[in-house]
């Protein structure tokens, strides 16, 4: 278990983690902070605002690996953001007796506090931990599934032949007009009937009430524009888009599960990192695939996370910070934790109504 994928599921676990550090943590005051004298694994602080600054580590398992722990704390030593500061090194319990030996003198000899933890606890929860923040409460969803669509403003091409024939049903021919290939045509198709724009029946496809809503509110450059799908979606369909995302209708949809488990990412992650190209790190590789229970590459779990992002943007939930490293930092807006909570109090009715016990009507 690499020590990044432990210190996010010690942070996430902060009563186990109080109990190996014996410090009963108030808060995070941060995580890899970088200084001059080296980066900083992280640092806690109790309600008596003494902070506790920690160098993390899995196993101790040759000289070259303890003498680089004991390098960074020495230097660790020069940085303090409050009067009453401690340094401390969090090491794997797994560590051979020979090397404990030589962390425990270290720690006497420099006024160092040494605490350990276990590894393979650590795994464990580090399953549960991923299920916790999951919060599906208890109920079956389906896992998130991959389409080759980037936009939701795509909607407004699989739309339009409604609005140029003037017709509430089209045949396949009609509404494939403005598509050439059928794989396309399908993920567009995908699109609109998880958003509740069409119903499909024997290759007969209706506009629904929501569907005519949209095309009530296109954009005046879809009628003047050949690349229909590079239009933005105005205000008004952004406000519908919201309406359908949040009306608790869920089965089968796909796109809509998508938006969900991606918000649910933000919250696991914290919005620390998305990834921009691939490969990416394999431990946040890991991360993703338990929490969404798939076992996606590198390349699809960097496409899938991009694309999900690209919907939040659109519907103004999340801002992305774009940075020159592997990863850019996102942000939930206020619109975002809205419809985030939204999501999770449909889930509880939903278990709620899935539990219901009538033993207090015998």
């Amino acid at each position: 278990m690499k020590e990044s994928l432990v210190q996010w599921t010690l942070l996430n676990n902060q009563a186990y983690l109080s109990k190996c550090l014996s410090f009963p943590i108030s808060k995070k005051i941060g995580q890899e902070i970088t200084t001059e004298f080296g980066r900083l694994d992280f640092i806690l602080e109790n309600n008596r605002q003494q902070q506790l600054i920690v160098e993390l580590e899995t196993i101790l398992n040759s000289s070259d690996k303890l003498n680089y722990c004991f390098n960074q704390v020495l230097n660790y030593r020069n940085v303090r953001f409050v009067e009453d500061t401690r340094y401390c090194i969090l090491y794997a319990k797994e560590t051979s007796k020979a090397n404990i030996s030589k962390v425990e003198k270290f720690g006497k000899e420099n006024d160092v506090l040494i605490r350990s933890y276990s590894l393979n606890a650590t795994k464990e929860l580090y399953s549960e931990t991923v299920e916790r923040l999951s919060l599906n409460v208890g109920l079956a969803l389906p896992n998130p599934k991959n389409y080759t669509i980037c936009f939701l403003r795509w909607l407004n091409k699989i739309l339009k032949p409604f609005s140029d024939f003037q017709k509430q049903k089209l045949t396949y021919d009609e509404i494939f007009s403005h598509f050439t290939g059928r794989t396309n045509f399908n993920c567009y198709k995908r699109l609109a009937l998880d958003f509740e724009m069409i119903t499909e029946q024997d290759d007969i496809y209706s506009i629904t009430s929501y569907g005519k809503n949209f095309i009530d509110n296109f954009s005046p450059f879809v009628f003047q524009n050949s690349n229909v799908s590079s239009i933005d979606l105005t205000n008004e369909q952004k406000r519908l888009l919201l309406k359908i995302l949040t009306n608790g209708n869920w089965d089968g949809k796909i796109h809509k599960m998508n938006i969900y488990w991606f918000l649910r990412f933000l919250e696991v992650t914290n919005g620390d990192w998305l990834p921009k190209r691939f490969p990416f790190d394999q431990d946040k590789l890991e991360i993703t695939r338990g929490l969404f229970k798939v076992s996606y590459s590198f390349q699809t779990m960097q496409q899938f996370l991009n694309w999900c992002c690209n919907y939040c943007e659109e519907l103004g939930l999340v801002e992305r910070i774009k940075s020159t490293t592997t990863y850019d930092r996102l942000i939930l807006t206020p619109l975002g934790v809205e419809v985030n909570n939204i999501f999770s109090m449909d889930l509880l009715l939903k278990k709620s109504r899935m539990n219901l016990s009538f033993k207090y009507s015998e």
